[in-house]
């Protein structure tokens, strides 16, 4: 197996495990009981197709994929970061529920023409399930798009702290070119975060939501080489950051490079706390 290929299931693996655990941060706290369940079933779902792509690299590897989940230090994970935001109020966690299954429905429709047959069919599977994910999220734009202004007022509030970093998700991963060439990922980055853009904007404005909320994204956006080799986004002509990360990640960007904000710090000790405490123990 390739080093491309491994880098590319560790960041799929890696977004689905992480916003998993904020979306069962939920689970006691949602609006209603009935909501309760769904967002528990969902946070449930996504941690579970963390397991089958981590399952996929132990196979290749001959590793364990609970320690490729949880056994690693937080630099050594590789998600998007606007994963690991904190869940703040139910309408950002509903924007970012609704950017991240749009951005996933796109990648997993990519990665059906994957040359590697194993995780071809896997994002087949996947994205039958995650269908069910996007008919929530989009159930729910539409009830608040649709009902009082003061709720509405807040998903656009959300929509607009969201979407920006929702781009990370399309942040081109190590060795992507490399996995691009081998035919493993059919569709480059920048290309597939178009589409995204493209889908989102049209479904805001059928949900008669400001364009003006999304559409200097699509402009201001480039990705390039920072000084410290990273992929990252240039704001409207800046410098593309720091050499550590931290200017990168202020912007939504640097979680494929293994660069993550401080929200990630006790996520990461609640997520692999009892991995840790107990090396090599078996359940």
């Amino acid at each position: 197996m390739s080093d491309a290929f491994a880098s590319l299931l560790t960041a799929l693996g890696d977004d689905e495990l992480v916003l998993g655990h904020r979306h069962s941060e939920w689970t006691g706290y949602a609006p209603h009981l009935e909501e309760d369940v769904a967002f528990s079933s969902i946070a449930q779902d996504e941690i579970g197709h963390a397991t089958a792509y981590y399952s996929l690299l132990a196979k290749v590897t001959d590793t364990d994929p609970d320690r490729l989940a949880l056994g690693r230090d937080k630099s050594g994970y590789r998600h998007a970061v606007v994963c690991e935001r904190p869940n703040r109020e139910w309408g950002y966690t509903l924007a970012r529920h609704w950017f991240y299954d749009t951005a996933d429905e796109i990648r997993l429709g990519s990665l059906e023409l994957c040359a590697d047959e194993d995780l071809a069919a896997l994002a087949r599977k996947i994205r039958r399930e995650e269908r069910y994910h996007l008919l929530h999220a989009d159930s729910w734009m539409k009830r608040i798009a649709r009902g009082p202004v003061e709720g509405r007022t807040k998903l656009m509030d959300a929509i607009g702290d969201t979407l920006s970093e929702s781009l990370g998700i399309f942040e081109p991963f190590e060795l992507e070119e490399a996995a691009v060439k081998e035919g493993l990922w059919p569709t480059p980055s920048d290309e597939l975060r178009e589409r995204f853009l493209q889908r989102a904007a049209e479904e805001l404005d059928v949900l008669g939501l400001p364009t003006e909320i999304h559409a200097h994204a699509a402009n201001d956006a480039e990705f390039v080489a920072s000084s410290s080799g990273d992929l990252i986004a240039d704001q409207e002509g800046g410098d593309g950051g720091s050499a550590d990360g931290q200017d990168t990640v202020a912007l939504g960007l640097g979680g494929r490079r293994g660069h993550h904000s401080a929200d990630f710090d006790q996520l990461w000790e609640d997520m692999t706390g009892q991995y840790r405490a107990h090396p090599g123990a078996t359940w």
